[in-house]
C-alpha cells in the first residue's frame, strides 16, 4: 500500500468516526451520507484484495460506482422539497441500476476486466444535475443559518466538485494511457479528488450535527 492509499484510508476512517459520533443527531439524508462511508471503506478494501489476488479490481469499481450513486441519490431524494423532483430522482436511480447491469454484462463486461467509464459518466452527469438543482432550491428557499454552516451546502459542493472533476479524470486516463511517462499526474489528481470529497463530506456531517444540536440547545 502506497502513501496515497494510506492517506485515503486515513481520511475515510476519520470521516467514519465523525459519522459514528454524530449519527444519532444527524438528519435522515446525512445519516444516509454517513452510511456511505463504511460502504466506501469496505469496497476499497475489497478492491485492494481483488487487485492482489486476481490482478484486477474492475468488478469492484462497477459495484462501487453504482452503490455510491444509490447512496448519493438517496441523500438528494430526501433533500429535495418538490415531490416531482423526488419522483424523478427515484426513476433515474432505478434506470441507472438497470444500465449498470447492462453495462457490466455487455457494454464494458466485467469478465473482460473493463473499467466502467460509461457508468462513471452517467452517474456523475446525474449528480452534477442534482447538485445544480439543489443549489437552485437553496437560492429559492433560503434559511437563516449562514450558508457555510449548512451541511447541505458542503455536501452539495462536494458532489459538484467531485462529479465535475471526474469528467476530467476520465478524459486524462485515456490520454495518459498512451504515454510511457508522466502518468503519475492523473494518479495524483485522481486521489486528490477523492481526498477533497472525503474532507468535505466530513465537514458536511459536522455542520449538520451542529445544526440539529443547536435546535435542541
Amino acid at each position: 500500500m502506497n502513501i496515497q492509499e494510506i492517506i485515503s484510508f486515513l481520511l475515510l476512517f476519520i470521516v467514519l468516526v465523525i459519522g459514528v459520533v454524530c449519527y444519532s443527531k444527524l438528519t435522515t439524508p446525512f445519516r444516509l451520507l454517513a452510511l456511505s462511508i463504511p460502504a466506501t471503506l469496505i469496497l476499497d478494501l475489497i478492491s485492494k484484495v481483488s487487485s492482489h489476488l486476481y490482478k484486477t479490481n474492475a468488478w469492484v469499481l462497477h459495484l462501487e460506482c453504482l452503490v455510491l450513486y444509490v447512496f448519493y441519490s438517496s441523500v438528494y431524494y430526501h433533500l429535495f422539497q418538490r415531490r416531482t423532483t423526488k419522483k424523478v430522482v427515484l426513476v433515474l436511480t432505478l434506470a441507472v441500476v438497470v444500465f449498470a447491469v447492462i453495462n457490466a454484462l455487455f457494454l464494458q463486461p466485467v469478465v473482460k476486466k473493463t473499467f466502467p467509464s460509461y457508468l462513471y459518466l452517467v452517474t456523475n452527469t446525474m449528480l452534477v444535475i442534482y447538485s445544480l438543482l439543489l443549489f437552485k432550491q437553496m437560492l429559492l428557499y433560503p434559511v437563516s443559518i449562514r450558508i457555510t454552516s449548512q451541511g447541505v451546502f458542503w455536501f452539495n459542493t462536494s458532489m459538484l466538485f467531485f462529479s465535475t472533476t471526474m469528467f476530467l479524470n476520465l478524459g486524462l486516463i485515456n490520454y495518459y494511457a498512451k504515454l510511457t511517462k508522466g502518468d503519475d499526474a492523473i494518479y495524483y489528481f485522481w486521489y486528490g479528488s477523492y481526498y477533497i470529497l472525503y474532507i468535505l463530506t466530513g465537514v458536511a456531517l459536522l455542520c449538520n450535527y451542529k445544526e440539529k444540536e443547536s435546535k435542541y440547545a
